[in-house]
Formats: C-alpha cells, sequence, structure tokens
C-alpha cells in the first residue's frame, strides 16, 4: 500500500458521506481527518485477510472491492462503503477477506485514533451505536431475503433431486442363475452419473449402461438425463439416428453389436451436433449380455475400465474401445466381446471409487479396488457394500467430492 498526500477537506468529505460515521459532529469528523490515512492501492491487493486480528477500518474512496471467503463472493463494495469497521469496535478476528478489483482510494481508520476522536463527544459513541445497530437491522433483512430464496431453491433442487431418480431403474430385472446389484450415490443433490439396466424387446440381450456426465451440478444432471434416455431409446426401438438427422425412418438392428453401435453413434451424433455448444460430454460403458451363453458384447466410451473378477482368482480388465460421448459428431467406437463363466463378476463403477480423496489428497485407485474385492465368496449386494465401506474407510473425515456409481454382475451357479 502506499501512503498518499490528500487535503484535510477531501478526508472530511469522506468520512461525512460514510453511513457508518454520518452522525457525528463536524468536531469529531475534523479531529479524525487530522489523524486518518489516505491509501492507493492496486487491483487484486487483499487489504484485510479472513482469520486475522485487525485494529483498522476502511472507507471506500474510489475504486470497488470485493468481500469473500475463499472463491466464494459475499458482497460487492463500492465509494463510501465501510468495511472492517467491527475491528475498530472489538478485537475480534476478520470474518471474511476484502480484495480490491481495480485501483482503489481508502481511507484507514485505526482503532486507537477513532477512539481517541470520539472521547471529545459524549453523543458521539451513541451516534456510533445507532450507526451499527442499522447496520445490524440491514443484514437481518438480508439474511432473511437470502434464506426465503435458498429455501425456495432447495425446494427446487428437492423437485430435481425426486425427477432424476426416476431415471433409474426403480428395479433390477429377474434372470436366472444371474446376480445384479447396483448402488448410486450423489455427492450433490443432484448428480452427474446414471445407470440402466433393461432387457430388449426384439432380442434376447440383458442391457447394462453406466456413464458419468463431465462437471458436476444442474447442468451435468440436466445432460444425464439426456445421455440416459437416448441410449436406451435408441437401443430399443431401432435405428433412430436416421429421423433424428431428418433422413427418414430407420431400421431395427438385428445383433448385439448392431445395437451398440446404432445407439452410441445416435447418441454421440445427436449431442455433438445439437447441443455442441455446451462441450458437454459423458464417459459409458454399454454392455449387452446374453445370459445363456454369459456373451458380454460391449463398448468401453472414455470410461473406467469395468473388472472381471474370475472364479479362479484372475482378473480382467474391459479397456477402452472409443473416446467418450458427446464431442466429435463423426466418433467411432469398437465392439469387443468376453464370456463371463460360472461364478465369474464383472464390477462397473463411475470414478467416484477409484478417484476418491482421503484428507491428504491421495486417491483410492484401482489397486485398492482389487485388493477390496472378495468375489468369490459375496454375493454381489456383499461385493458392493464391501468396496463402499473400504472407500469411506479410506476417504475418512474427507467429503465425497464425486458421485458414486456401481454395478456388480455375478454368473451364479444353476
Amino acid at each position: 500500500m502506499e501512503t498518499t498526500l490528500t487535503s484535510t477537506e477531501n478526508k472530511i468529505k469522506t468520512l461525512r458521506n460514510c453511513q457508518f460515521l454520518g452522525g457525528l459532529k463536524d468536531s469529531v469528523l475534523h479531529e479524525l481527518a487530522a489523524r486518518v490515512e489516505m491509501l492507493r492501492v492496486g487491483a487484486e491487493e487483499t487489504i484485510v485477510t479472513r482469520g486475522e486480528t485487525g485494529s483498522a477500518m476502511y472507507i471506500i474512496v474510489s475504486g470497488n472491492a470485493r468481500v469473500h471467503h475463499g472463491d466464494v463472493r459475499l458482497a460487492n463494495l463500492g465509494e463510501r462503503d465501510v468495511f472492517g469497521e467491527m475491528a475498530v469496535l472489538d478485537s475480534e478476528k476478520r470474518s471474511a477477506s476484502v480484495t480490491t478489483e481495480s485501483a482503489t482510494v481508502l481511507l484507514s481508520i485505526e482503532r486507537e485514533v477513532f477512539y481517541e476522536a470520539l472521547s471529545s463527544d459524549p453523543n458521539a459513541f451513541k451516534a456510533v451505536i445507532r450507526a451499527v445497530l442499522q447496520r445490524e437491522r440491514e443484514i437481518i433483512q438480508e439474511v432473511k431475503t437470502r434464506s426465503t430464496k435458498l429455501m425456495a431453491y432447495e425446494k427446487e433442487m428437492e423437485i430435481g433431486r425426486r425427477i432424476q431418480e426416476g431415471f433409474l431403474p426403480k428395479s433390477i430385472p429377474a434372470m436366472e442363475n444371474w446376480q445384479l446389484s447396483s448402488w448410486f450415490e450423489g455427492a450433490r443433490e443432484v448428480a452427474g452419473d446414471f445407470y440402466d439396466v433393461f432387457k430388449l424387446d426384439k432380442l434376447p440381450l440383458l442391457a447394462i449402461v453406466i456413464g458419468d456426465v463431465c462437471d458436476k451440478g444442474v447442468g451435468a444432471a440436466l445432460f444425464m438425463t439426456l445421455f440416459r434416455s437416448l441410449i436406451r431409446a435408441s437401443s430399443l426401438y431401432g435405428d433412430m439416428g436416421s429421423a433424428l438427422v431428418g433422413e427418414g425412418s430407420g431400421s431395427a438392428p438385428t445383433t448385439a453389436s448392431e445395437v451398440l453401435m446404432n445407439s452410441l453413434l445416435t447418441t454421440n451424433r445427436y449431442i455433438a451436433t445439437t447441443h455442441g455448444g455446451s462441450s458437454m460430454f459423458a464417459s459409458v460403458f454399454f454392455g449387452l449380455l446374453d445370459t445363456e451363453s454369459g456373451e458380454l458384447h460391449y463398448v468401453n466410451a472414455g470410461h473406467e475400465s469395468p473388472i472381471i473378477f474370475r472364479q479362479n482368482g484372475e482378473t480382467e480388465l474391459l479397456d477402452i474401445t472409443g473416446g467418450v460421448i458427446g464431442l466429435f459428431p463423426a466418433a467411432r467406437f469398437a465392439v469387443e466381446t468376453v464370456t463371463l463363466n460360472e461364478g465369474d463378476l464383472i464390477f462397473t463403477y463411475t470414478d467416484g471409487i477409484n478417484e476418491a480423496k482421503n484428507i491428504n489428497g491421495d486417491q483410492f485407485t484401482e489397486r485398492r479396488i482389487l485388493d477390496a474385492a472378495a468375489p468369490q465368496e459375496n454375493s454381489t449386494d456383499t461385493f458392493l457394500r464391501i468396496m463402499l465401506d473400504a472407500v469411506e474407510e479410506f476417504r475418512g473425515a474427507a467429503e465425497q467430492s464425486d458421485d458414486i456409481t456401481m454395478l456388480a454382475l455375478k454368473y451364479q451357479s444353476p
């Protein structure tokens, strides 16, 4: 900060225009003006820091600043606004930080100077108390207004959460000789993760889908519903790709590979062309299981590699076969096939598992997934519970930073 020479008249004018000091007599203002400092500071300079014990208050003569807690903006300040005033009344730590947003001129009043000036007039303290009470009333009213808006927002978010839950499977299709369990836990009220399990109408196949939309919050949740709906609709109702881009009606795919390719190409092309400006995309694993033979045809579109835990203790990763969905209209995906045998378990998940962090910032990683797994001795329900417990134990006191979605499918003995 740089101290600048400014006339006493300008200081008195600034003090008189400050609402916090508006009730003081001119004699008190003159005494303050003789002892306060005018400071010129540059943009993005922090004047007070949250948690520090200050002894000065500041009045903005020109320029602007923001009150903030970390990256969260709490208020905007401009000409004649005052901040840090509680520091001259008490020695409590600063409750927030204040940082300039442009070149700013400030009037700085130290606690000792403030009290000495007020002591010259018996009514000065009354005037300051009235100003503090008025400020408190304004804050209370602002809190009430914000609380009302927050309650309305929370109600809307709750409605959104319920609507989003409706897009997740309400039940898992019954399958002879197969167990399938799921777990979904959003990190916020609404989530960007999704999964789906459904039987195809025209082919004896079970569809298993798990995906993760980029970003978090409301935007990701909206696109989650779009990705999930497009994948399901294009799988159940045939080739919609031509119809979606105005090229006539489509025909029904007749093989698992055709269903997978049609569904992902259709979904990708629609998102990338219709919503290309949003730059939203999703990683998706989409498998079609023949429950009679155990053959699983799949596409891994940029998603975490599902893990097959073989009955004999070996593990196998289903690696990526194409890029994420929604970025490039001409993207292509390869279909791969793997066979699940009796006793095998396949585990699919989103990055809320392998990228879960503890308080030190360490990630859970795929290695810990393998160490925690005990698929041979457990049902799919128990397997997911063990995995979730391992993640929560690793995370400890750290908050859940991302959505968690898991699916476990196991080939049981007849």
